[in-house]
């Protein structure tokens, strides 16, 4: 298992979307594949789909923990990265999950981890349109 001490988090900047579809937009732009760890879906899966609330919440697996992501430039060694499926408002269903993915995180890898957003590490992003100290309340 690669050093991991490092929690990312970001948004899809989509009001809609999951694992698949960024994992499609993610090859389109000539990756390997999903760049991301994690995805927190919002009830929305396509463009044009009505509210699910069974699906608001759920927790999907991107990339494998064992392998680098492709989510934040230079940092992808030794991080995670999530992503929020939305744009500028998130769910509660969502920041619930983030603080259930969290203990599940912590529990498994047994490390100090430092929460960040996209935003802190790349003054170019806005990346993921939250408050960062929610997210690292949300993690402990």
């Amino acid at each position: 298992m690669r050093k991991i001490d490092l929690i990312v988090f970001h948004c899809s900047d989509s009001t809609w979307g999951d694992r698949d579809a960024i994992d499609k937009w993610h090859q389109q732009r000539g990756w390997s594949g999903i760049g991301y760890h994690y995805v927190i879906l919002n009830g929305f899966i396509h463009s044009n789909s009505k509210y699910d609330q069974e699906l608001d919440g759920i927790i999907q697996t991107g990339r494998p923990l064992k392998s680098s992501g492709a989510h934040v430039r230079g940092l992808n060694k030794h991080s995670i990265g999530i992503c929020l499926i939305g744009k500028h408002h998130f769910t509660s269903a969502q920041l619930l999950s983030v603080r259930e993915l969290m203990k599940q995180i912590r529990k498994e890898l047994q490390c100090e981890l430092k929460v960040k957003a996209h935003y802190e590490l790349d003054d170019k992003k806005t990346c993921p349109n939250i408050n960062a100290n929610l997210l690292r309340m949300l993690a402990v």
